[in-house]
C-alpha cells in the first residue's frame, strides 16, 4: 500500500510539472525554505528568462532576475519579494514587461497547502497584454461614440457638449436681440452616500428619476443635459433672474416632493445654482457656466435642497 502511495505521489509530481510546462500562464515554485524548485516553460518566456540558471536559486535572487526585464522593476519587487503571511494568497499585481518584448502581465503569489500546513508557494503569472489592449479599444470606442452622439446613455438628456452647443447658439441669439437668458447648474444631494449605501444601479435609477421630474419643470424650448456624474445643467433662453429663481424653486419643489424607490421612502433633494446673462456684457457663455457653478457651490454650502442666483449683469469678463 505504501508503495502506490507513493506511486501515486509521483504521478501527481508528473502531472503537475506537464501542466506547467504546457499551461498558458507561467508559474514559479518555490519550496517551504523558499528556494525556487521549478519555472515554467512560459514564465520563462514572458520575461526573457532561461528556467534551468535560477532553478535552486533563493526566492529573492529569482525575484530579483524577474524584476530586470520589467518597465519598473521595483513594482514586480513588491509584489514578490517577500512571501506574504503563511496560508493567505498575495495581492494581486500588475506589472509592465519590457523584454524580450513588451506585455502586460499579471502576477499573484498563491500557498501550497498539504494536510493543513503550508509546504511552498507558487507564483502565478498571466499574459494579459491582448485583454489590456482591447480593453483600451474599447474605451476608445466609447469615447469616439460619445462625441458622435448628442445624448446621455443614461437619463437620455442631453449630453455635455450638446448643451455647450446649444448654449453658444442661445449667446450669439440673445447677444443680437438684445435679450437675456439664464443658466442652471444642479447636483442631487448626498449622491454619494446613496450610492454607497443602496449600490451604484439603485443611484442610477436615482438619477434617471430626478433627470425626469427636472424636465418636467422646463418649456418646450428650454434645453435640460447631464453634465457628469450627478450633476445637470439647464439653459432657459430668455429668462431673467426672476424667471430663473422661479424655475429653480420648481425644481426643488418637484424633485423632492415624492419618494424615488429608496428604502424607507427617503426623499431625495437638489441644490440648485443659477447664473443670468444680461445685455451688455462681455462675458462669454462659458463665463456664464463658471458663475453658475460658482452659485452652485454657494447653495450647497447651506445645506441640501438650497439654491443661489447669481444676478450679476456680467459688464466685463470674470476671471
Amino acid at each position: 500500500m505504501a508503495g502506490e502511495g507513493s506511486e501515486w505521489s509521483r504521478f501527481l509530481e508528473a502531472a503537475f510539472l506537464a501542466v506547467l510546462e504546457t499551461a498558458d500562464e507561467g508559474a514559479i515554485v518555490f519550496d517551504g525554505e523558499g528556494r525556487c524548485r521549478m519555472i515554467g516553460r512560459r514564465a520563462g518566456e514572458m520575461f526573457g528568462i532561461d528556467p534551468a540558471a535560477f532553478v535552486g536559486r533563493t526566492r529573492g535572487s529569482v525575484v530579483a532576475a524577474f524584476a530586470r526585464a520589467c518597465e519598473e522593476p521595483e513594482a514586480f519587487i513588491q509584489a514578490a519579494a517577500s512571501a506574504p503571511s503563511r496560508g493567505t494568497s498575495g495581492a494581486v499585481s500588475e506589472v509592465d514587461v519590457r523584454r524580450p518584448r513588451p506585455r502586460t502581465v499579471v502576477c499573484r503569489d498563491v500557498p501550497v497547502v498539504r494536510d493543513g500546513k503550508e509546504v511552498g508557494r507558487v507564483m502565478v503569472l498571466r499574459d494579459v497584454t491582448r485583454e489590456r489592449a482591447a480593453e483600451r479599444a474599447g474605451k476608445q470606442l466609447q469615447a469616439s461614440l460619445a462625441e458622435l452622439t448628442p445624448y446621455d446613455p443614461l437619463t437620455g438628456l442631453l449630453n455635455a457638449r450638446r448643451f455647450r452647443e446649444e448654449l453658444e447658439r442661445e449667446h450669439g441669439r440673445s447677444t443680437r436681440a438684445w435679450d437675456s437668458y439664464s443658466v442652471l447648474r444642479l447636483d442631487v444631494d448626498g449622491m454619494t452616500a446613496l450610492n454607497e449605501e443602496f449600490g451604484v444601479p439603485v443611484g442610477d435609477e436615482v438619477l434617471e428619476g430626478v433627470a425626469s421630474r427636472l424636465k418636467a419643470c422646463l418649456r418646450e424650448y428650454d434645453a435640460i443635459a447631464r453634465f457628469d456624474g450627478d450633476e445637470f445643467g439647464v439653459l432657459l433662453p430668455g429668462a431673467d433672474a426672476i424667471a430663473a429663481g422661479a424655475v429653480g424653486d420648481r425644481m426643488l419643489t418637484t424633485v423632492a416632493a415624492e419618494p424615488l424607490g429608496l428604502e424607507g421612502d427617503r426623499r431625495v433633494s437638489v441644490s440648485v445654482g443659477g447664473a443670468v446673462w444680461v445685455p451688455p456684457s462681455g462675458e462669454s457663455s462659458e463665463d456664464i457656466v463658471k458663475r453658475a457653478g460658482a452659485a452652485l457651490a454657494a447653495a450647497r454650502s447651506r445645506g441640501a435642497g438650497q439654491m443661489a442666483i447669481d444676478t450679476a449683469a456680467g459688464a466685463g469678463k470674470t476671471e
